[in-house]
């Protein structure tokens, strides 16, 4: 019994991070597709890759299986990629603060 119980909770975390990786790595691409013609474009392409690798050692953690963090890293971006395709990017321009 304790044992599936664990396993819900690991599936559970896998989840919660799956949907904190989406939507963070959604907001970064909007900020960056924002800040295309800046140089603050690349912190947050950057910003993106960090968040993909530390997203894959928390699943390899959870799962202790490379192919399995492979896996569901491969299918929730291609879910940012739906996301950013099908819902589409935010739109906007950078105003500057005045002082």
């Amino acid at each position: 019994m304790n044992d599936v119980r664990t396993k819900i909770v690991k599936w559970l975390e896998v989840f919660v991070e799956s949907v904190n990786y989406i939507i963070i790595n959604y907001a970064l691409s909007n900020m960056a597709f924002l800040f295309k013609h800046n140089l603050l474009y690349i912190l947050f392409f950057a910003s993106e890759i960090w968040i993909m690798g530390s997203y894959w050692k928390k699943v390899c953690e959870l799962t202790k299986n490379k192919m399995a963090a492979a896996v569901f890293l491969i299918g929730c971006f291609l879910i940012h990629i739906g996301m950013i395709y099908f819902v589409g990017h935010i739109s906007g321009a950078i105003i500057p603060f005045r002082g």
